[in-house]
């Protein structure tokens, strides 16, 4: 459905300086004789001096000259920023090494503040972050193909080994060699409770608590565990566990209570962004899938929030379980809708 159709429409967008409208119509002032963007900074005209236009071209054939504060004679500021954004993105991911934030802010003519506001609101994270990410998925792969650590480090864009330490270590909790060996040297200690909404296992490494399922059988929640991680070396260690597992018990108690258990995310960068979103819905509320790609200024990528939702790990301790339908009727959960319905009923 276009929502810039009629002249009301049209006229509440300039009112707004909505920057949505951009590239849909522009409109002529005939006290200027210049036609601008709905987004345009100048002070508003009256409605009866103004013209509406489907394109530039018409508001130039009409005799209207283009703006210079909103530089109609360009593509619309918002496509302008993400064309840049893009650009950046793909400089990362093309550089040998990776360069740093004042050198691609450079490069692109923009100040670093600028460009990390447009990386904030269109990929959602700032532009290190980003590098960091992208020098994982690197690592990823060189680790696996490299004959030695030191090279992987070198091909993954790293300058220096202490560098490639620090990011490893923070986002994978673990060190290179476990990685390199399928993570048959890290320990992964796990311990089950009784839950309030069924039997809980939770897992942890030496960096925080990775995991926390809901199943019917300890069995079947190994079984999970296993898959998830499929060469890390399981140990039985509820002893050690325990005032995780009690903090755990004593939020789903007091779900209102706020929790310091340290997690250790593991995903992708844009499910990180999804569980941050969800960890952000307060108590005692829900949103729509909708709602959160919203939140991490990703409007159209409501089904992929949902399968961000599914795959997530850390139950409770990342609440997507506060999601729901857009009509705020209970949509699926990946340990039931029953769990949900009696999550959500314990945080009213």
């Amino acid at each position: 459905m276009d929502f810039y159709q009629s002249d009301t429409q049209r006229l509440k967008a300039i009112q707004e300086r909505d920057p949505k409208a951009d590239g849909r119509f522009v409109y002529g002032v005939l006290t200027t004789g210049i036609f601008c963007y709905p987004s345009c900074a100048s002070r508003t005209a009256k409605p009866e001096n103004m013209r509406y236009f489907d394109s530039t071209d018409e508001a130039l054939s009409a005799g209207f000259r283009y703006c210079k504060r909103c530089r109609t004679d360009l593509q619309p500021l918002s496509d302008r920023q993400r064309h840049l954004v893009v650009q950046a993105c793909r400089l990362i991911g093309n550089d040998e090494k990776i360069m740093r934030v004042d050198a691609l802010a450079q490069t692109l003519g923009v100040s670093r503040f600028h460009l990390q506001k447009l990386f904030k609101e269109y990929v959602g994270v700032n532009p290190k972050t980003y590098m960091q990410a992208v020098r994982m998925h690197c690592l990823h792969r060189s680790l696996d193909s490299h004959s030695t650590i030191t090279e992987a480090i070198l091909d993954a864009g790293y300058d220096s080994l202490s560098g490639f330490y620090s990011d490893v270590h923070k986002r994978l909790g673990i060190n290179a060699s476990a990685w390199r060996k399928g993570f048959n040297t890290m320990d992964m200690r796990y311990g089950f409770a009784q839950s309030p909404v069924g039997l809980m296992v939770v897992a942890q490494t030496d960096v925080g608590v990775c995991a926390v399922l809901f199943g019917e059988s300890r069995e079947q929640l190994i079984e999970e565990l296993t898959t998830r991680f499929p060469k890390a070396q399981l140990l039985f260690d509820e002893q050690n566990l325990s005032l995780h597992l009690q903090a755990i018990i004593k939020h789903l108690h007091e779900p209102s209570k706020c929790n310091d258990i340290p997690l250790d995310i593991q995903g992708t960068a844009f499910q990180e962004r999804v569980w941050q979103a969800l960890r952000q819905i307060p108590c005692g509320s829900t949103a729509s899938y909708a709602e959160v790609a919203k939140a991490i200024n990703q409007p159209k990528a409501a089904r992929a929030v949902a399968k961000a939702c599914s795959s997530n790990p850390i139950a409770v301790l990342i609440p997507c379980h506060r999601v729901v339908k857009g009509n705020g009727e209970l949509s699926g959960y990946r340990w039931g809708v029953e769990r949900k319905r009696a999550l959500l009923d314990s945080e009213q």
